[in-house]
């Protein structure tokens, strides 16, 4: 059994895998509220950065 593969997905997989990405984040920075307020800067710096590769390679020619 191959651990990577490429596989391509349909656009409703990705959908859902976005939405459950998104709200797994919500549901743990709801219950480890106190350990990521003093972070949050941190967090969104860390975020940005980490969405600029994928951009680029998504849009580049």
């Amino acid at each position: 059994m191959k651990l990577l593969r490429t596989k391509i997905w349909n656009w409703w997989d990705v959908w859902m895998l976005k939405w459950c990405a998104f709200l797994f984040g919500i549901a743990a920075g709801a219950y480890f509220h106190e350990y990521v307020v003093p972070y949050i800067w941190f967090i969104l710096a860390a975020a940005i950065l980490l969405t600029i590769r994928p951009a680029i390679a998504y849009w580049k020619d």
